[in-house]
């Protein structure tokens, strides 16, 4: 099975090294994070119950929001491929999952505990999880149809559990990772997956802007410009920043609601 053939780090990287400096990772990632927090000052009603005149706003501040998770999952199969001690990247992402929920609990649904929904650092840890469990399978010597089998049953269970925790964007961001992972070794491949994968989130409501499309798309010519490299980045940056935007938008609501 030709298409089970495994391709090592070495050759992943000439897909995507560029010699140029934009856009590195970390430019990716803070991008990401901007339009992460111009979308919660709306998710969280903040904007919208600000002020009526602000609701143009926010609607565009959630569309434009949906650019982030495509390139926070790009970004977790990178996490995948370049890792150096997977038990240390999955426990630092639980550990900031579990401080992230108090925050993002208070800040999208006003409350110290709600248990319908969690947040999205849950959401990329089990996915991590999802395709190292297929990256150890798809570079191991069993025969290709028992590691077909092996990774489409974990794609299921964590598909499944992702549906059960309630973890933000719930088994679809699980598929968009493995989507991702799959299509790792092809820029056209990855643009394709982003286009399948990302479907769900084509059609998006607002209130002053009744409707629009597309708009998680736009991540789509961001990723396709990445130079593959690392840039100057603070692993930690993401980690901190998750809990305490929530946390200040959370504050501003209650100063300004």
């Amino acid at each position: 099975m030709e298409f089970l053939q495994y391709k090592t780090k070495e050759e992943y990287t000439k897909v995507w090294y560029r010699d140029r400096s934009y856009f590195s990772g970390a430019h990716l990632k803070y991008i990401a994070m901007i339009f992460m927090l111009l979308s919660h000052l709306a998710q969280t009603d903040f904007l919208y119950d600000l002020d009526q005149k602000f609701t143009l706003i926010a609607d565009l501040f959630v569309f434009l929001g949906r650019i982030s998770m495509p390139i926070f999952c790009f970004f977790t199969v990178q996490a995948i491929i370049y890792t150096r001690n997977f038990k240390k990247y999955t426990l630092r992402m639980l550990i900031f999952a579990l401080i992230s929920e108090i925050p993002f609990d208070l800040a999208l649904h006003r409350s110290f505990y709600y248990p319908e929904s969690q947040n999205v650092i849950f959401t990329l840890l089990m996915g991590a999880v999802v395709i190292y469990a297929m990256d150890y399978f798809w570079k191991s010597n069993y025969n290709p149809i028992l590691k077909l089998i092996a990774m489409i049953a974990i794609v299921y269970v964590g598909y499944k559990l992702a549906f059960i925790l309630r973890a933000d964007y719930k088994g679809y961001g699980i598929i968009a990772i493995v989507f991702l992972y799959l299509a790792k070794d092809s820029k056209i491949s990855t643009c394709l997956a982003l286009l399948i994968a990302f479907y769900f989130e084509f059609i998006v409501y607002g209130y002053a802007i009744h409707i629009s499309y597309g708009f998680v798309y736009l991540s789509i010519p961001l990723i396709m410009l990445y130079n593959g490299q690392r840039g100057k980045q603070n692993k930690w940056l993401f980690y901190i920043f998750y809990p305490a935007h929530l946390l200040l938008i959370y504050i501003l609501e209650l100063l300004f609601l």
